[in-house]
């Protein structure tokens, strides 16, 4: 699926949306971009809405040639929560949907990353669930002293759907991609770092500079050779994967558990 594709199925399927609440926003400067989520009310939990509005995000930062992009969110409770409950259980409700949902939203955050530019992801609270997935598709992962990064899909008898998996083996490697997923714990600024899946104690400005300190377009050209090296993943296959378990028995008693908790 191409990123046009994905867009367009987002769109199709936000469509079906019923949260109005939230949006993704777009901030072009001239050397750094800012790509934030504004819902703090929810945790900036993503709407189907809201990932079309990030693809369309995404296409437009393919044509902008600044060196740098901060991915952010509003309020300081959570980075994001995932996608909002409400919305995708009712929009996603078939195995053919999450398919789509899966395959293109990993093609989005794929092409997230990929994009010529360095990009770090400013985590001052919980990346829960789909969050987490969305902190892997950038560069530089910074964790401030609140940030958890929580890959908690298997005990809610699901998988990543949005290619979360595939990039966190590029990032940490095939094992302690597997120990991370399997134990589901939430990591904190120092165990991420240990694992090189964070910065450490750098802050978003020194991770930056030595980008910023470069001309733009050599920064960019360093940054599509390191794209050019990327192994080449099976979206497809992780899409099939999410789908298979989407709405499964363990999924369900998952998201009953969870609503008796939210009482």
């Amino acid at each position: 699926m191409r990123l046009c594709d994905a867009r367009d199925a987002l769109s199709r399927l936000a469509s079906q949306s019923v949260v109005a609440e939230g949006t993704v926003r777009l901030d072009l400067g001239a050397e750094v971009a800012r790509l934030a989520l504004d819902s703090p009310r929810t945790g900036n939990a993503v709407t189907v809405r809201m990932m079309a509005e990030l693809a369309d995000a995404v296409v437009a930062l393919q044509d902008w040639e600044g060196a740098a992009l901060v991915v952010e969110a509003t309020g300081g409770r959570a980075f994001c929560s995932g996608g909002n409950l409400r919305d995708v259980r009712r929009v996603i409700d078939s195995p053919g949907r999450a398919r789509t949902m899966a395959l293109a939203m990993g093609r989005v955050l794929d092409s997230l990353l990929a994009l010529p530019v360095t990009s770090v992801a400013d985590v001052h609270g919980l990346a829960i669930g789909g969050g987490a997935e969305l902190a892997t598709a950038v560069d530089f992962r910074v964790l401030g002293p609140h940030g958890r990064l929580h890959f908690v899909h298997g005990r809610l008898g699901i998988a990543p759907g949005w290619g979360g998996a595939g990039r966190l083996v590029e990032h940490i490697g095939r094992r302690r991609a597997l120990q991370v997923l399997h134990e589901g714990r939430a990591l904190g600024p120092d165990e991420a770092a240990q694992i090189g899946l964070a910065e450490g104690a750098r802050s978003v400005e020194e991770v930056l500079a030595p980008v910023l300190a470069l001309d733009p377009a050599a920064a960019r050209a360093l940054k599509l050779q390191v794209v050019a090296a990327r192994p080449v993943r099976s979206i497809g296959d992780e899409a099939e994967a999410f789908a298979a378990v989407w709405g499964g028995p363990a999924h369900r008693a998952a998201l009953r558990r969870l609503a008796r908790h939210s009482r």
